[in-house]
């Protein structure tokens, strides 16, 4: 809504200075800021990010207006549908055509791609290699490692507005969770996206996305019946919080490779107000600023629908449900989430 782009910058200030990224492939140094203006993202309104006064040096009073501030920001957001797009693969390898496409969304030759590891705990070496592949495409490419206790300084601020691209790599999603969720450094990455920038990741950079995400991990069952099957039922997969830049659904990867069916059924049957996204390996779903979501890549992403479906909530530990609704598809697939259509691209067989 207009308005509301309007008053976020009365609440946040017009603050657009940042650092300049460092040289391809190799990872950030926080650095004194030079006053240059974001990267133009076409056909889209900037919003900028809070003032950039570290929180360590705030009053109390401040703080609180701070907080509240950007408890409202947040709710304004919600009315707000983003410009940028979100690319998320379901892990194995990228396919070029889904880098390609990446690329030419955050700018072509001008993309400016900030490609983060920290989901692994081993080393850069896969962030590297995604840099790398953005690079020899044409884009600015670079690693961005935000340790923790960085995620809300002004350095990191400032230096996320420079890009236009976000790419999260693979690794335990739980990592970026903790790391960056409630932060200014997430608030920023944010902006950029409602402001026309494109935002992508796999496996993990992929589940983080939603609102609410997959851990990977299952709660403790409650008796032996549950002891014994590790299947479909009703809060046995462990939620965390999410990025929730993927409004209205919740992600699962490697969906085909590892038969992951059961446990996001399980936490469609839990949340049935979210749809439910599996994507497999070399696939990728775009999610578009007009709110299609498109299906690239080599295999397929099926989605869970139980919205409409009829749930029963009893004492019983097996789920019961009926009108779920499972659509699967390929590549060109297209998904209309607010009419609840499926399109596929036509195909000519020889």
């Amino acid at each position: 809504m207009a308005w509301a782009v309007a008053l976020l910058p009365c609440l946040w200030g017009m603050h657009s200075a940042q650092a300049q990224p460092a040289t391809v492939g190799a990872p950030w140094v926080a650095a004194p800021a030079s006053p240059v203006a974001s990267p133009a993202l076409p056909g889209a309104t900037t919003l900028p990010t809070p003032p950039a006064a570290p929180l360590a040096t705030q009053t109390p009073s401040a703080q609180a207006g701070s907080a509240s501030a950007a408890r409202l920001a947040a709710v304004l957001r919600l009315f707000v549908r983003p410009q940028g797009h979100l690319l998320i693969v379901g892990g194995g390898e990228t396919p070029v055509s889904v880098q390609q496409r990446f690329v030419a969304l955050a700018g072509a030759e001008n993309a400016r791609i900030a490609v983060f590891p920290m989901a692994s705990s081993k080393s850069d070496e896969e962030a590297l290699e995604v840099a790398s592949d953005f690079s020899r495409l044409g884009a600015f490419a670079q690693v961005v490692d935000i340790r923790p206790g960085e995620a809300n300084s002004a350095a990191v601020v400032q230096m996320l507005e420079g890009f236009t691209g976000f790419w999260f790599s693979g690794g335990d999603q739980s990592r970026l969770s903790a790391l960056l969720v409630g932060t200014r450094a997430l608030q920023t990455i944010e902006s950029r996206y409602v402001a026309g920038a494109v935002v992508g990741g796999t496996s993990a950079g992929a589940s983080v996305m939603s609102r609410l995400m997959l851990t990977g991990k299952w709660r403790a069952p409650r008796n032996s019946d549950e002891e014994e099957q590790v299947n479909i039922a009703r809060g046995m997969k462990e939620l965390a919080p999410g990025f929730g830049l993927f409004r209205g659904a919740i992600v699962d990867q490697h969906f085909m490779h590892r038969a992951r069916y059961n446990r996001l059924i399980s936490a469609v049957l839990d949340h049935p107000q979210l749809i439910g996204v599996g994507i497999d390996e070399e696939t990728a779903l775009l999610v578009r600023p007009d709110g299609m979501w498109e299906v690239l890549g080599n295999y397929y992403v099926k989605l869970f629908d139980a919205r409409r479906a009829q749930i029963v909530d009893d004492d019983g530990p097996m789920a019961k449900a009926a009108d779920i609704r499972m659509h699967v598809l390929p590549d060109g697939g297209l998904f209309d989430p607010q009419r609840r259509r499926v399109t596929f691209q036509e195909t000519h067989i020889p």
